[in-house]
Order: C-alpha cells, then sequence, then structure tokens
C-alpha cells in the first residue's frame, strides 16, 4: 500500500490514480496506524506532530519515504538525510519523477553530495 499525504488535492488526485494500491490520507495519526503501508509519498505541511518527529515514527515502521521538497536548502531536508530518508523529489517534478522513486529508490551514493554539503558546514 502506497500512503499519499500531500496536502494537495489536485496531485493526491493525480498520485492516486496514476499508482495502483495508493490511498490519499489526510490525517497523520492515519499514516502511523495503517498496518499495510510499504511507502509514504509527503509534503513539508502543518499538522499536530513536529515534522522531524513524525518522519522518525514512520521510519520506525520501516516505511519508504518519498519526500517532496521545494529545493535543496530547506531545513527539512537535513532532518529527512539523518533518518535514512534517500528518496527525494526536488520541485518541479512530474508524477513520473515520483513513481520512479517507487520502482527505484534512491541509494546512498545519489543522495551523498547533500549529505557532504551539510556535514561541511558543520550545522549537523
Amino acid at each position: 500500500m502506497v500512503l499519499i499525504f500531500t496536502g494537495k488535492e489536485q496531485l493526491d488526485k493525480d498520485l492516486n490514480k496514476k499508482i495502483p494500491n495508493s490511498r490519499v490520507v489526510y490525517y497523520p495519526d492515519y499514516v502511523l496506524e495503517e498496518k499495510e503501508a510499504k511507502s509514504l509519498i509527503i509534503t513539508v505541511q502543518p499538522n499536530k506532530f513536529n515534522f522531524k518527529d513524525f518522519l522518525f515514527k514512520v521510519r520506525q515502521k520501516d516505511i519508504q519515504v518519498i519526500l517532496i521538497l521545494e529545493n535543496s536548502k530547506v531545513n527539512e531536508l537535513k532532518d529527512a538525510l539523518v533518518l535514512g530518508i534517500y528518496d527525494i523529489v526536488f520541485d518541479p517534478f512530474t508524477l513520473d519523477d515520483v513513481c520512479n522513486k517507487l520502482e527505484h529508490p534512491s541509494s546512498f551514493s545519489k543522495i551523498s553530495s547533500y549529505i557532504k554539503e551539510i556535514l561541511e558546514s558543520d550545522n549537523i
């Protein structure tokens, strides 16, 4: 099961149509309670959880996270990388870009430049 939790109505609908065995969700509690979730497509959005804490709880369940971010300069990128989230899509993107992450998850080597930048900034 792929959970879609972007908070963007049209994007949610488009991804739901394109991805078999997917479901749009509207509440973070549902994501944490769903037992069959294998992947989560998410954007940074306000909810009752701190974003980093929420992602930590999702990763504790061994759910693949595909994170859609505005760019590589947002603070949430560092948190995602620390939590082992390597499937990151930056805006602008296509639906195929997101779906490709489901089929071909990113390796450490693909995201290592972002990690290196964080390590070199001494902002850990």
